[in-house]
């Protein structure tokens, strides 16, 4: 999810928090000064503060229903995640901004719980009263979420909201402890500040351990472990019970600024316009922008620099088939050079791919697939590129095919939707690639296995930690 797409969010279901509380004050107006005060003659007066935080509370409840219910399809049947902390491992296995994100966010969005409740009544500066109705709000909303199908039941949820609750609740008692002048308030606003000082501390750790470290994570690494006990396993290919050594790659990483001088230099060498590029800015990608007559849109990936570019005066033209020494002299006007070796195919009508798999000349290693669309003009409008030259940076030692098996036995792999698995013949394993977070290109092994029933692949991390 990009900032630009949260924010709208908030402001989205702010506006509608804001038209609630008009809504209830009008309705409380008339209940509360016309009918009780005027006509019942009764004496007991609502507060102001208690009446401003009482509408702050309001507009709070109405934007997370927006945000919880109101924004989401009901695409979910019964999804439920009660492995404790797996978010977390997520994130950190994807290592990227929008994971992380979600964690946070499901953490920030119960801390004005934990604030309002205690500045609402003094019963809620009572530590349980003010938990306690955090752990039950956010209970309540998972319960529905399952049941409308308008999310999952996640336990991490509960988890992370509740400690949204907590830290609220210290801020505004350490603040009040600070104000009303209590003897060692210091020390008592130092313990109810606690819970955000050690999240924060927990948080900076993570970051800084991963930064630490030499290479990056696999978001193909599990998150949590299957339950293997009624799983029937079986292997028919030998395995090798030697760890070998591997070499790993780095791919040719970009930043926010040199992937869009990438951009707008392949875009101006076909004499496209981008005075006024647009940039849609992701955590691992941008989206580039020429708006006129015909539009042209380019993607860049930023791990691994792969791209792909969209001509958008192909809504009147018709696609045609064409040589494939035709091709490679008009993709040279993009600047792109079939690799050596690359492996020619026509997919359909429209659609011809270069394929390139693993190929390792001086100390490189290039792989990926080039696909592209001809028209009747005379010119390509589609390219996807994922042909990527990766260099290597040396030789890592690896787990055996029987080690990273075994972890297939434990259940400690990645397997969406997560549910119990009946059978696993595994009939082939390969030593493959795939990119880290870092943008290292690293080893993994690929079993292919029938599961239940479906061809499928299991992946294992090679890499020795």
């Amino acid at each position: 999810m990009s900032l630009q797409v949260l924010t709208g969010i908030i402001r989205e279901n702010l506006y509608m928090g804001i038209a609630g509380v008009l809504f209830l004050g009008i309705i409380m107006f008339i209940v509360y000064f016309v009918i009780y005060m005027k006509l019942l003659g009764g004496k007991i007066i609502i507060p102001r503060k208690q009446l401003l935080v009482g509408g702050l509370l309001v507009v709070y409840i109405i934007m997370v229903i927006g945000v919880t219910f109101l924004n989401r399809g009901t695409r979910f049947q019964l999804n439920m995640n009660l492995h404790f902390l797996s978010s977390y491992r997520e994130a950190w296995n994807n290592f990227s901004l929008r994971h992380w994100q979600f964690v946070i966010l499901n953490i920030v969005m119960f801390v004005p719980l934990g604030i309002l409740l205690p500045l609402f009544h003094k019963n809620f500066r009572k530590a349980g009263w003010t938990i306690g109705v955090g752990m039950l709000s956010t209970l309540i909303i998972e319960s529905l979420q399952l049941i409308t199908g308008r999310g999952s039941f996640v336990l991490d949820d509960i988890f992370n909201n509740s400690l949204g609750a907590i830290i609220g609740y210290g801020i505004v008692m350490g603040v009040l402890t600070i104000i009303n002048g209590q003897r060692k308030r210091f020390y008592k606003a130092m313990g109810y500040f606690s819970p955000l000082l050690i999240v924060t501390l927990t948080f900076m750790g993570i970051f800084f351990a991963y930064n630490l470290q030499e290479f990056g994570n696999l978001a193909i690494a599990h998150s949590y472990s299957i339950n293997m006990n009624s799983t029937q396993v079986n292997l028919s290919v030998h395995l090798n019970d030697e760890r070998t050594s591997n070499p790993i790659y780095q791919a040719p990483v970009h930043s926010k600024y040199s992937a869009k001088d990438f951009a707008v230099e392949f875009m101006e060498n076909l004499d496209i316009d981008t005075s006024n590029l647009e940039v849609i800015a992701y955590s691992t990608s941008a989206i580039y922008w020429s708006r006129g007559n015909p539009s042209y849109n380019m993607k860049v990936n930023y791990l691994d620099g792969s791209y792909s570019f969209s001509d958008f005066s192909s809504f009147d033209k018709k696609p045609v088939e064409a040589e494939e020494e035709v091709l490679i002299e008009e993709l040279r006007r993009f600047g792109i050079e079939i690799p050596e070796g690359a492996m020619f195919s026509n997919r359909d009508t429209r659609s011809y791919e270069w394929v390139v798999h693993k190929k390792t000349p001086n100390n490189k290693l290039i792989d990926g697939v080039l696909y592209i669309s001809y028209y009747n003009d005379g010119t390509i409008k589609q390219i996807n590129n994922t042909i990527v030259e990766y260099n290597k940076v040396r030789n890592v030692p690896t787990k055996s095919e029987k080690e990273a098996y075994q972890e297939i036995l434990d259940g400690n792999f990645f397997w969406y939707p997560g549910n119990g698995i009946e059978t696993i013949n595994v009939h082939e394993v390969q030593l493959m690639y795939h990119l880290d977070s870092k943008g290292f290109y690293q080893p993994v092994y690929f079993f292919y296995c029938t599961i239940d029933g479906f061809e499928s692949r299991i992946t294992i991390p090679a890499l020795l930690r």
